[in-house]
């Protein structure tokens, strides 16, 4: 079976965004493994426009609510087709595949009707509505129809097994256990017992058992089992993720607009640029801080690379993370909390961050090298560059070399970048400089606006004279005479 993929309109890029990335960025901690996965395979371009369609129609309430339907049937089979590979007995096989078929045809009504516009949602819909028009699913549908019945009649609620004994009770029998229950649901009472899948831990003897008291339940188990057992696919758990993907970054952005911040769908640029106007850094959710303060992102073939300097705590590494994320979610065709966004589809997105763990005997700045080494290696001259205080952990001399190579080997490859630095010995540099900016009307407090700023502009040390009023000017006002 050829499933329509609902994120590729042929195949993947073949090009890989690491997990890593979306860990230095926060975006980890917004969203789950479906939606991470999906973006670390990067689609072709032209795919980009196509998933911008399914993201617009899942605004749509009752179509979101059909497609979390759809992903939670297809959640279901997934669990399913594990316990189908665990099962002891051939009852037990028997009963795991006609629920896990029974589901899925489920799935494929509720696809051949979702709603939704765009190339993937009409596409996958009339993939299933054909299915269904199939001779063989048709009666494969009909089948599932009878057996749904039988299959919640034979589950069971508890059984007792002493030696080559066996109780085996119905779950429509009443037991006092069960009264009790309702009784202290009444009063209110949780229950704090924790429920087991009984597919995971049911004995072959209790499943063989409970074929003897329904054999003519079991019997069409057994035989709709022998006639379909070649109709399930295992590319039909792809639709698990991918519709996770959506349905993630759907509820992501939920949050923000319901903080009143701005979501756009970014433009597709022809030509080499980034261009984000009232970008914000939405990891800072994570944390529930929603007082996020937006910037401006401008990167082009004139000036692909930027220098970013200012004292620590002015939102340099989240004014990085801001622009890291919003160029990923677009990359993967999702819509970014931005006023407005025009991006030239990059080939990747690469990124620099400190890390805390332990380092083995080489050291911090051996681990460093490494990295960057692999990013230089990788990054094709069509990528996103981010890196954060790289070889800060080294001596301000030699950090200042390399940083400045590094740099100048960015600046001519083709890539966009932003290089977090406080290495304020270098110099005058045909690289451009962002800086922090600060609000010299009160007290210098940070604005967590970011700029274009000349390399001695709001630098670091500056900004401290400037706070403790140490600057040549201000001690020009205070000690005139002493410095005549």
């Amino acid at each position: 079976m050829d499933y329509p993929s609902l994120i590729f309109s042929s195949r993947p890029s073949g090009r890989v965004i690491d997990r890593d990335v979306f860990v230095d960025l926060k975006l980890s901690l917004l969203v789950g493994d479906a939606a991470l996965d999906a973006m670390s395979r990067m689609c072709e371009p032209a795919d980009i426009p196509l998933r911008q369609e399914m993201f617009t129609s899942l605004e749509d309430a009752e179509t979101r609510l059909c497609y979390e339907k759809l992903a939670s049937t297809a959640g279901e089979v997934k669990r399913l087709r594990g316990a189908l590979d665990r099962a002891r007995c051939d009852n037990e096989r028997h009963y795991i595949y006609c629920a896990m078929i029974c589901h899925m045809m489920s799935f494929y009504d509720g696809a051949a009707k979702a709603p939704g516009e765009g190339f993937f949602a009409g596409r996958f819909r009339e993939f299933f509505s054909k299915e269904l028009s199939d001779e063989r699913m048709a009666s494969v549908a009909a089948a599932c129809e009878d057996m749904l019945p039988r299959l919640d009649k034979v589950r069971v609620s508890c059984f007792r097994e002493r030696g080559e004994e066996l109780w085996v009770r119905r779950c429509d029998d009443i037991t006092i256990v069960e009264r009790l229950k309702k009784a202290a649901e009444d009063l209110g009472l949780k229950d704090v017992r924790v429920t087991r899948d009984i597919e995971e831990h049911l004995n072959p003897r209790i499943v063989n058992a409970l074929s003897l008291l329904f054999p003519e339940d079991f019997t069409v188990f057994k035989k709709f089992y022998e006639e379909n057992s070649d109709l399930f696919s295992e590319q039909f758990l792809r639709y698990g993720p991918e519709l996770g993907f959506y349905i993630e970054i759907s509820r992501l952005m939920d949050r923000v607009r319901a903080l009143g911040m701005p979501v756009c769908m970014p433009g597709l640029s022809q030509e080499r640029v980034i261009d984000i106007r009232g970008i914000r850094d939405i990891s800072l959710l994570a944390k529930e801080e929603t007082n996020i303060i937006p910037n401006d992102a401008l990167f082009s073939d004139e000036e692909p690379f930027f220098y970013l300097t200012g004292a620590n705590g002015g939102g340099k590494t989240t004014y990085l993370r801001g622009v890291g994320i919003a160029v990923s979610l677009f990359l993967s065709g999702c819509p970014i909390c931005a006023d407005s966004a025009k991006i030239y589809p990059l080939e990747g997105v690469f990124t620099h961050f400190p890390r805390d763990e332990r380092f083995d005997s080489e050291g911090r700045f051996a681990d460093e090298q490494r990295r960057i080494k692999d990013i230089v290696a990788r990054h094709g001259g069509n990528s996103l560059v981010l890196l954060n205080e790289t070889y800060s952990t080294t001596s301000e001399e030699l950090a200042v070399g390399l940083t400045e190579r590094l740099a100048e080997q960015f600046y001519d490859s083709g890539s966009f970048g932003i290089y977090i630095t406080h290495q304020h010995a270098i110099g005058e540099s045909r690289i451009p400089f962002l800086s922090v900016i600060v609000d010299e009307s009160d007290a210098n407090r940070r604005t967590y606006r970011i700029a274009r700023r000349r390399a001695s502009d709001s630098s670091f040390a500056e900004d401290i004279l400037r706070k403790y009023g140490m600057t040549e000017e201000a001690l020009d006002r205070r000690f005139p005479a002493e410095r005549e």
